[in-house]
């Protein structure tokens, strides 16, 4: 027997002896992984005694995917745990909760902007060689990522070369050089960041005055960001080596910042610079991971894809506009349900063609748009089927701080970036507000320390998806299929394909249960199952049963 199948095996009998479920698919009680309470002898909380007995088993199977098919989680380090009381996180506070990562099930970590700069998120970067203080030190920076290695968790930090801060050395030096050079044309071979920058003399929109001359910077987002002038190969051989820089102390790769910007309304040419990113990063680490931020439609996303780069985020699935949200406001509408399959293989097939390589990059929520709990007005149910409908596409999986909690936030950007709700009491690591931020009155959802003796709890609930997907390598790598046969009423159902290995996704997108009549499909298993809360969920003969916004995987 092939080491795939043994694992499929040995996870379906953990789940199932777990479950009260004989393997042959007829339950004894039921099909869900069902909660129990735990409490030490000492009368203090523990882990969730009910999810340790199912994961325990479940993860003796192998460690985290050695691949970047994994889970990743995004950190806003300002927001997420102070280590030194000062009210900022920082990297050491990061590394005290390296292990409540690892216990989730994250295989790896996006860091926002870790550079010195003058704002809080840091997007406007001032030496890009660098850790902001605030944040503490490069050998900080190094024992984070050897304590990461030792838990074979990737660490990709924001690359940010969009733009510069207009503090960065090259901007200061570039504006002065024009501040003396009166009526002449600038020469760069007397300031070479002359070049780095879009100047000019003519007034357009987007542009800034640079102070005390007749010139113009281009500065999309804002004053203090400078625009990159990617015509310049000067300015490419500088970006690579700050890759090459940060390559070497151990990151696995880059988020790219504002892909689709580098040449505002041209897509060709965006496109391009992306590549040569991509190959950059290729000829520097062979295995290195990049995935970009391209915030537009299916059909852009599957352009830019043509440029080689390993990932591209899913905006077209996720945030509140994104097909996830719709088919959850769809309320188990039948036409709703069945295109969310359908949208799935679309995608793979577009994604496919453009980028045989291509490794999508799902999310639900992230620093720039509202939280998924919110989206869902905090009905437990529906923000925990929707993580099982990101967690369950293929790809690499991203996961945005807080989420695994049911963290709402929205509003203005410094609200969607709130300190990680760790404790009641907002002690042991919480940090302060970012400026401008307007917290919630309170949080409809335990923080992060209770939720983990819960059973039921959303954390508890999303390591049990990370689990099984970490365990069935089909979810992750597979290429998706509409299972026509499945895929009606308010059951959402696609197959996954990799190599020899397949299985079937059936997500009940709806608030009541749902009966699901497996003719054809005797032969196939329950190998996971997942109850959003209530009833669990049950198989007799060849007739499952799905609660409201139930989740199961078969397997042959």
């Amino acid at each position: 027997m092939k080491m795939q199948a043994k694992r499929v095996l040995c996870l379906l009998l953990a789940v199932l002896l777990f479950c009260g479920c004989t393997p042959g698919g007829t339950p004894e009680n039921s099909a869900a992984l069902e909660s129990s309470g735990a409490v030490a002898e000492s009368g203090e909380p523990a882990v969730a005694a009910g999810t340790e007995q199912a994961l325990a088993q479940i993860r003796a199977l192998g460690e985290s995917p050695d691949d970047n098919y994994r889970v990743w989680y995004e950190v806003f380090l300002y927001s997420f745990c102070d280590s030194d009381g000062d009210g900022i996180g920082d990297l050491r506070g990061l590394i005290s909760r390296l292990d409540y990562l690892q216990e989730l099930g994250i295989g790896g970590l996006w860091l926002m902007p870790i550079h010195p700069s003058t704002s809080y998120h840091k997007y406007n970067v001032a030496d890009y060689y660098a850790i902001d203080p605030a944040y503490g030190t490069l050998d900080d920076f190094r024992d984070l990522i050897a304590a990461c290695q030792a838990r074979n968790i990737r660490v990709i930090p924001d690359l940010v070369v969009n733009h510069t801060g207009s503090d960065h050395p090259w901007f200061l030096q570039a504006a002065e050089y024009l501040c003396q050079l009166g009526d002449g044309e600038p020469n760069p071979a007397e300031c070479p960041y002359v070049d780095y920058y879009n100047f000019t003399k003519e007034f357009r929109s987007g542009y800034t005055q640079v102070s005390g001359t007749d010139w113009y910077y281009e500065s999309r987002f804002s004053p203090d960001m400078p625009d990159l002038n990617w015509d310049c190969q000067a300015l490419r051989t500088e970006v690579r080596d700050v890759m090459a820089y940060w390559l070497e102390l151990g990151v696995s790769g880059f988020r790219i910042d504002a892909a689709k910007e580098f040449y505002s309304g041209s897509t060709d040419r965006n496109v391009e610079v992306l590549s040569w990113l991509q190959s950059t990063l290729t000829d520097l680490k062979p295995d290195g991971y990049m995935v970009a931020e391209v915030w537009d439609s299916f059909d852009q996303v599957a352009r830019y894809y043509e440029s080689g780069v390993t990932s591209i985020f899913n905006y077209p699935f996720g945030d509140s506009s994104g097909k996830i949200m719709k088919i959850l406001r769809g309320a188990g509408q039948e036409k709703t349900v069945s295109s969310f399959a359908t949208a799935l293989e679309k995608a793979d097939q577009a994604y496919l063609a453009a980028n045989p390589d291509y490794i999508d990059a799902p999310f639900l929520s992230n620093h720039d748009v509202g939280r998924i709990a919110g989206f869902c007005g905090g009905d437990e149910g529906k923000i925990k089927l929707a993580a099982a409908m990101n967690l369950f596409m293929s790809g690499s999986a991203f996961v945005y701080y807080g989420e695994e909690i049911g963290m709402t936030g929205s509003g203005n950007d410094p609200s969607k970036r709130a300190p990680m709700y760790w404790n009641a009491t907002r002690d042991s690591g919480t940090t302060q507000p970012p400026p401008e931020c307007v917290l919630p009155e309170s949080y409809p959802f335990a923080p992060a320390e209770e939720q983990r003796t819960e059973d039921g709890s959303i954390y508890n609930y999303y390591r049990q998806l990370i689990a099984i997907r970490n365990a069935l390598p089909a979810i992750s790598h597979g290429r998706t299929t509409v299972e026509t046969a499945l895929n009606r009423g308010s059951v959402s159902a696609f197959r996954k394909t990799w190599g020899e290995e397949s299985c079937i996704i059936l997500l009940n997108v709806s608030p009541e249960g749902s009966t699901v009549t497996l003719t054809g499909y005797e032969n196939w298993t329950v190998a996971a199952a997942l109850s959003a809360g209530g009833s669990p969920i049950t198989r007799e003969d060849i007739t499952l049963t799905l609660p409201p916004y139930g989740a199961a995987v078969l397997v042959p």
